[in-house]
């Protein structure tokens, strides 16, 4: 008994020396506590903006008005609402469709919203009122729709193998384009068409003058040593976008790289850019998710995409580097809109709400 005092005299000797010690010095100091938070974590809290809820169901479309007065989302729960960017408020609900929302457009005067739902219709929507001017009915589907810049042709392609452009004010169709069209895209200047379709990743290229293709872009067969079953082919376009100055074509589409050799079915590589000037394919790469959402950024320097990786990622559009990537979101991301000046980012998630982003300052 005696042999083991020392150590237990020891031992309560050292208890009181740990005592004694100031708890400052236990506490994290405020230097090391920040780097726990790290800059990329920091920096979503100050670029969310604002959380816009409402839909009851996923965000499949997403536009904002040239004016940038009007943000306008569609939604699985079949409305579109109508949104002031600025203060988050709620404008307008527009009902009527029986089915989920597949686009919407807004004109260039902010006076009329277009909508096309998996209800095979096309409908016409008085902005300021919510109330619904006329009703066009596809049967075969809308595929993919568009307006042209200057806010006159409305551009639709259909089940039926067609690309149709509709004079906006008469309704009336003025010229019909037989091809397969799941994916529409225009230059700015509003000269040149841009459709996909699943037939191979293959994209056209129009003249909005004539009508005549003028081109194609085909994405390249994988190599046999990206190959697993030998069967994979080149994804078939989900969307489709093209940069402001009119030098890239940026497409998006299903990514399966992830998959075993028995289920998977393209290249595993569902982003791809080509040089319009050269018509090189430039980027042919894996975002790691499908890409359901693509736009490029007003100077044309950044791509900016989202799908069911439930993340955004901004890439620099000539080298595909990471910029950053904004998480926030409790779903896949399925549209994407900029602002006019490029600093606010707005996205629609199947989580169903709409983020708005500050990507760069206001002033």
């Amino acid at each position: 008994m005696t042999m083991k005092l020392p150590i237990l005299f020891k031992t309560l000797k050292l208890l009181g020396l740990l005592l004694v010690i100031p708890a400052s010095i236990f506490t994290i100091s405020p230097d090391i506590a920040n780097t726990l938070n790290t800059p990329k974590n920091t920096e979503q809290v100050k670029r969310l903006k604002l959380t816009l809820s409402g839909h009851t169901a996923p965000v499949r479309a997403l536009t904002i008005s040239v004016s940038g007065r009007v943000l306008a989302s569609g939604s699985d729960d079949q409305t579109i609402k109508l949104w002031n960017p600025a203060t988050g408020a709620l404008l307008q609900t527009l009902t009527g469709h029986r089915e989920r929302i597949k686009s919407i457009v807004i004109t260039p005067d902010d006076q009329t919203l277009i909508s096309s739902s998996f209800d095979n219709t096309i409908k016409f929507w008085n902005t300021q009122t919510g109330k619904e001017i006329s009703t066009i009915t596809e049967k075969t589907g809308v595929r993919a729709m568009l307006l042209t810049p200057d806010g006159q042709t409305l551009i639709t392609g259909s089940g039926d193998q067609t690309i149709k452009f509709r004079n906006l004010k008469t309704r009336k169709i003025d010229r019909i384009l037989k091809v397969e069209t799941t994916v529409l895209a225009i230059s700015r200047d509003g000269k040149t068409l841009f459709s996909g379709g699943e037939n191979g990743g293959r994209i056209r290229v129009w003249s909005m003058v004539t009508g005549k293709q003028l081109r194609t872009f085909t994405p390249p067969l994988p190599k046999k040593s990206d190959l697993i079953n030998g069967s994979e082919r080149p994804s078939a376009p989900i969307t489709l976008t093209v940069s402001n100055d009119g030098k890239m074509l940026l497409c998006g589409g299903h990514d399966d790289s992830f998959q075993s050799g028995g289920v998977r079915t393209t290249d595993g590589k569902g982003f791809k850019a080509w040089d319009l000037n050269t018509g090189k394919l430039v980027h042919n790469l894996s975002l790691g998710t499908n890409i359901d959402a693509l736009i490029i950024s007003p100077d044309s320097k950044t791509f900016i995409a989202g799908g069911l990786g439930r993340k955004i990622v901004l890439r620099d559009i000539k080298t595909g580097e990471s910029i950053m990537e904004l998480a926030g979101h409790a779903g896949g991301i399925y549209g994407l809109a900029f602002s006019s000046d490029g600093k606010i980012l707005y996205s629609g998630s199947g989580d169903k709400s709409i983020k708005i982003w500050q990507l760069k300052p206001s002033a």
